[in-house]
């Protein structure tokens, strides 16, 4: 094996321990949510620009996963929604937990806890997924802080 062949594979498994380390950064933000928002989840970046694309691929997502609850257009009357209490309506500006981009995926990723019904996805989809859907809400909702 030449010296190039060893210098392309260490730099493969460094991207990919990078990698790792930003999704579990990333996911492992907060266990249960705080009413009033998270200073920790708050200081984590969005990673993925809010493109057309990833707009796009967020509704993808928010459509497989999210709208039963949070109804199509994110007002919180989807078909299975529960009603007491509701789900959020994501296009308005009362974020309960936080509102910024860190706290939004922090949600998504892990739930809110307790009692809620808002269970989180971070099992079902990757970190990409959800950094997507929060551009997604970015699109239809107030454009508060990031």
């Amino acid at each position: 094996m030449g010296n190039r062949s060893k210098t392309m594979r260490g730099v493969v498994a460094a991207i990919v321990v990078a990698s790792l380390a930003l999704v579990s950064t990333t996911v492992s933000v907060v266990a249960q949510a705080t009413k009033g928002g998270n200073p920790k989840a708050a200081a984590v970046k969005n990673p993925i620009q809010p493109t057309p694309k990833s707009i796009t691929s967020g509704r993808q997502a928010y459509m497989r996963a999210c709208r039963q609850c949070h109804g199509p257009t994110g007002l919180g009357d989807g078909t299975i929604a529960p009603k007491n209490p509701s789900p959020a309506n994501l296009t308005d500006a009362e974020w309960v937990y936080g509102s910024s981009d860190g706290e939004i995926f922090a949600i998504i990723s892990n739930g809110v806890g307790g009692d809620s019904e808002m269970k989180g996805v971070r099992s079902e989809m990757t970190a990409t997924d959800m950094w997507n859907i929060v551009n997604y809400l970015r699109s239809i909702g107030p454009q508060t802080a990031k």
